[in-house]
């Protein structure tokens, strides 16, 4: 399927770090720098960690800065599923992680949000985010026209027979959620497609004006890492998605969308070959909104506490926690 923008970059012959340690490793080239990890769940919404559970552990593997993003609806309670941030909660919330960013100096601590988009809502969300002084703002699409799409129980819904028709729907939404501009960051881009439907050649046109908005905007999309608890088992958006963006010139981020402490910074290696070999040359870091250059040659890795020289991506693999 042709987004029209969509451009290829060569290979590289690329290294990675390994995180298999739990630390980070020896030998990183000065200037080197790891993504930032911005989609960060605490029990806040729906995750299982602490803010400070979850900032540790970026420490540990050696992130740069992390932002805790947990949902927030302004619609209360949320057509979603899963648990947003009641609304008489948000201040604790914000005290918090503020707090937790004043208190580690190892690490950049960001505070955001992870906004749940429906066109309905817009007055109320757009209110909601002006009234707190949120870092960035990740734009989340959950529902499409009020259908919780990624409820396990509605994955056998009539609404999936013309799957086609409920893509469209989901990237029209998208466009939407961009044109918006309140959004930073347009979360995991075809997670529409997490039940197995792919588009067929009909939702081309949506697609790539749902792209297009986003280059509009000034948002980044992101590269988010978690393919170990999504039921398609793959990251978003996919490789074609992923290099169109970049043909727009839209911004990327990493994210693993983490939901326990132990899965922030999941996965970075394979993500960030990924980003490199979709064309991207960098990642946006959000504290500074500066595009910071991914790793584009060999570098010196440990593994396994033995250091080596790698000669490609493929070398080594990163340690899935479940």
């Amino acid at each position: 399927m042709d987004y029209t923008g969509d451009t290829y970059a060569p290979d590289y012959d690329l290294a990675i770090w390994d995180f298999m340690s739990g630390s980070r490793p020896d030998g990183i080239a000065e200037g080197d720098i790891l993504p930032g990890d911005y989609h960060v769940h605490t029990t806040f919404s729906d995750g299982t960690g602490s803010v400070a559970e979850c900032i540790e552990h970026a420490i540990a593997v050696g992130l740069p800065e992390i932002g805790i993003a947990d949902h927030v609806s302004p619609e209360q309670p949320s057509p979603w599923e899963m648990p947003t941030i009641p609304l008489t909660q948000i201040e604790r919330y914000v005290a918090e992680v503020r707090d937790a960013a004043s208190r580690y100096d190892e690490i950049t601590v960001l505070l955001g949000i992870e906004a749940d988009y429906a066109p309905e809502h817009e007055v109320q969300l757009g209110a909601l985010l002006d009234a707190w002084p949120f870092d960035y703002v990740i734009g989340g699409v959950h529902t499409v026209d009020g259908f919780d799409f990624d409820d396990p129980a509605r994955r056998h819904d009539p609404r999936w027979s013309d799957a086609d028709a409920l893509l469209a729907a989901y990237y029209e939404t998208v466009r939407q959620a961009a044109e918006f501009g309140g959004f930073d960051v347009i979360a995991h881009l075809d997670y529409i497609g997490l039940w197995g439907h792919t588009p067929g050649p009909a939702v081309g046109d949506v697609i790539g004006s749902s792209l297009d908005a986003i280059a509009a905007s000034g948002a980044a999309i992101e590269l988010n890492t978690d393919r170990i608890s999504d039921p398609a088992g793959v990251m978003y958006p996919s490789d074609q998605l992923l290099r169109a963006a970049g043909g727009r010139g839209i911004p990327l981020v990493i994210s693993s969308d983490a939901h326990a402490a132990r899965h922030v910074g999941q996965l970075w290696n394979e993500a960030m070959e990924r980003a490199v070999r979709a064309g991207f040359r960098g990642a946006l870091r959000l504290s500074d909104r500066t595009v910071v250059p991914l790793p584009q040659g060999p570098q010196r890795v440990t593994i396994g506490g033995a250091a080596v020289h790698a000669a490609g991506w493929s070398c080594c693999v990163d340690a899935i926690e479940v």
